[in-house]
């Protein structure tokens, strides 16, 4: 029984190291999404602002705000063609499912870790909790699934998870002391696409 016991407590450490990378990966999408949102928000009023604050300054005949809004046509086509990718893909509702899914990850991770480290005496209620929070784990990756979570955000989670709780990689055999990425086919080969163009999240 108490094999069985170390078993159990052992998943949970496990599943407290998964969940604390998916964390990482979702507080990591949370950002960029932020970005890109703030970014378009900002673009849609300075353009607009701009030409008002021209032709209050300068009068609606100036030589001014001709320029201006020559310069303005183009800025206004590039925002409208990223407002319809903003569409397209969902930003705002991919921006809010990220920071509700980094939240759900970090609970989860912290309760795995806890019922590792101080378990029940007895076996059965040991298993009761691990099965509630199991349930709620295997919720959560299949909302996650329909979020198209990338090869490589899932080696940079995996990079993150294994320095936190100081666990050797299975694929390089070293303990990460850093974030930069390296050749290893499990925590590493992710810098490359964190630098991928925004229309390819």
């Amino acid at each position: 029984m108490e094999d069985t016991k170390n078993k159990l407590r052992q998943e949970c450490w496990d599943n407290a190291l998964h969940t604390f990378g998916f964390e990482y990966i979702f507080n990591k999408r949370a950002l960029r999404y932020s970005k890109y949102v703030n970014s378009l928000k900002v673009l849609g009023i300075i353009v607009p602002v701009t030409v008002g604050a021209t032709a209050i300054g300068y009068g609606y005949e100036s030589i001014f705000l001709k320029w201006v809004i020559t310069l303005a046509i183009p800025f206004t086509i590039i925002q409208l063609i990223i407002s319809v990718i903003a569409v397209v893909n969902k930003w705002d509702d991919e921006l809010a499912y990220s920071y509700e899914a980094s939240v759900d990850h970090s609970t989860l991770s912290s309760e795995f870790r806890t019922l590792g480290n101080r378990p029940p005496e007895d076996y059965e209620e040991l298993k009761r909790l691990y099965d509630l929070i199991l349930t709620r784990y295997n919720n959560r990756q299949d909302q996650d699934n329909k979020h198209n979570i990338k090869e490589w955000e899932l080696r940079m989670g995996m990079r993150y998870a294994l320095r936190e709780f100081k666990r050797e990689c299975y694929g390089c055999n070293k303990i990460p002391i850093s974030m930069e990425s390296s050749d290893c086919d499990v925590c590493g080969k992710f810098n490359k696409s964190i630098t991928l163009k925004i229309f390819k999240l």
